[in-house]
Order: C-alpha cells, then sequence, then structure tokens
C-alpha cells in the first residue's frame, strides 16, 4: 500500500508563497469589506430604531390629541343641542284661539235654551196649550 506524503496538501504539491501571499491580501479586502459592510448595516439599523421609536412617540401624541379633541368635540355639541325655551304666552295665545271656535260652534247648535234655564213663567203648562 502506497501512503500520501505529509508534504501534499489536498493532493497538491508545492504551493508558492505568491500565492499564498495573493490568497491573504484577497482575504484582507473581503475581511474589510465586510467589516465596512457590518458599519453600514449597523448605522441603518440604528437609524432605523430611532426613526421607530420617533414614529411610535408621534404616534402616542396623535392617539392623545385625538382623544382630547373627542372630549372637546362632546362637550361643544351638548352645549348646541340645548333650545331656548318658548314663552308661555305664545301657547295661551293658542289655547284661546281653541276655545274661541268651540264656543263658536256650540252657540250655533244650541239655539234653544234648555227648558230648566228658561225662567218659570215663560213656561207654559200643556194645558193653557190646549184651550187656547
Amino acid at each position: 500500500m502506497t501512503t500520501k506524503s505529509k508534504k501534499e496538501h489536498n493532493g497538491k504539491t508545492n504551493i508558492s508563497v505568491d500565492a499564498l501571499v495573493a490568497k491573504a491580501a484577497a482575504v484582507e479586502k473581503l475581511v474589510a469589506a465586510a467589516k465596512k459592510q457590518l458599519r453600514m448595516v449597523k448605522t441603518e439599523h440604528k437609524a432605523a430604531r430611532k426613526a421607530f421609536k420617533q414614529a411610535k412617540k408621534a404616534a402616542r401624541r396623535a392617539r392623545k390629541e385625538a382623544k382630547l379633541a373627542m372630549k372637546a368635540g362632546k362637550a361643544h355639541a351638548k352645549k348646541a343641542v340645548k333650545r331656548v325655551k318658548q314663552k308661555t304666552r305664545s301657547r295661551g295665545l293658542i289655547t284661546r284661539r281653541v276655545t274661541e271656535t268651540h264656543a263658536a260652534q256650540l252657540t250655533m247648535v244650541a239655539k234653544k235654551p234648555a227648558p230648566e234655564l228658561m225662567p218659570p213663567v215663560a213656561i207654559i203648562p200643556p194645558e193653557s196649550r190646549a184651550s187656547s
């Protein structure tokens, strides 16, 4: 059986120093780019959190103002509903007019007075009517 030599690395032999230096430089550039990207993401996240807090605070204030406006609107609406009472004199005039029309109708209907309302002298007994 043949064994692999310890100098071989993943089937590659004799890796040059220049290639390793180039790879290290490329990795360093990638690390720098990754750090820069991470910083940008962190600053964007920080700005987003700040904007979220401001929006949350503004929403809370808007809700509070809306609640106060609703209370003020209700109080104003209750005051506007009140009406001035009409004077009772106009009601008296209406009742007088109604009673006057009823009285006029009653006088037209009752042309002959009732016998109990007539004086006794004016009532002629039925016996005297037959003789005349």
